[in-house]
């Protein structure tokens, strides 16, 4: 469904809005972020693993710097570079890989328990 959207993105913007604008941004949007949410996906299908493995906090901290990643990148983007709106949503979809890739690290990084050795008196 994610491709459908990013390759035609008319096709889900035209049922919220006929205003130009709002086609012409929301199709970008979809186009540069839309295939990054496959990324976003795996990452919270992780996020419950993570919580499984007892690893919240890992999972907790990923998500934080999936926000700070997206939004530091965006501002960046926009008022230092001054690189415009498709950078933002790149920032964005930069952001979506970087929670993903944290949260495949959190699980991957799991150490398998030792097993527990019957002790004879």
């Amino acid at each position: 469904m994610q491709w459908l959207v990013a390759l035609r993105p008319g096709l889900w913007i035209g049922l919220f809005s006929d205003d130009a604008e709002v086609t012409r941004l929301g199709t970008l949007y979809l186009r540069i972020v839309g295939p990054a949410y496959l990324l976003f996906g795996l990452g919270l299908a992780l996020f419950y693993v993570t919580q499984g493995f007892g690893r919240a906090v890992a999972a907790m901290n990923a998500n934080a710097v999936r926000m700070v990643a997206s939004a530091a990148g965006g501002l960046a983007a926009i008022y230092w570079f001054d690189l415009g709106v498709a950078d933002f949503f790149a920032a964005v979809a930069v952001g979506f890989c970087i929670y993903a890739a944290l949260l495949v690290h959190a699980v991957f990084s799991v150490k398998t328990p030792e097993p527990v050795l019957a002790r004879t008196a």
